[in-house]
């Protein structure tokens, strides 16, 4: 049975799509999203049958995709380490030349300043139908 790791339980819930849930990483700095597939038992791509590998690999395009257009970032970073969460997911991560981590990753910044309540219901909302538009094209 799929179940969230305890991990993500400070993540706020975007979507589900066929395969993944969409989770928001609060970090007000970088617009961010993960990719969990709701199957159990995953720990790296490899673990997924190839029809599914196929499904993760198009709805993580539909993930960039997505955030490419809404945040127009300079650049995309797209991740999966697992090493302190151990579930399959993949970072989205929407990248600019001013943010606060430019040009380092994410994960070697101290910058950790989460959303306003308002700015986070918005960036949910958006996402939400963003993903909601392109799940029906």
């Amino acid at each position: 049975m799929f179940k969230l790791h305890p991990n993500f339980s400070n993540h706020a819930h975007i979507v589900d799509l066929d395969l993944c849930t969409v989770l928001l990483q609060d970090r007000a700095a970088y617009p961010w999203v993960l990719l969990v597939p709701r199957l159990p038992n995953l720990s790296k791509i490899m673990d997924l049958k190839i029809e599914n590998q196929l499904k993760f690999v198009h709805e993580m395009d539909l993930a960039q995709n997505i955030l490419w257009k809404l945040f127009l970032p300079e650049q995309l970073n797209v991740a999966a380490i697992g090493n302190k969460t151990p579930q399959l997911h993949i970072h989205i991560i929407a990248r600019y030349l001013n943010d606060p981590a430019w040009p380092d990753t994410v994960w070697d910044h101290s910058e950790q300043t989460p959303y306003t309540s308002e700015n986070k219901k918005i960036m949910i909302e958006n996402l939400q139908a963003a993903f909601t538009s392109k799940k029906m094209n």
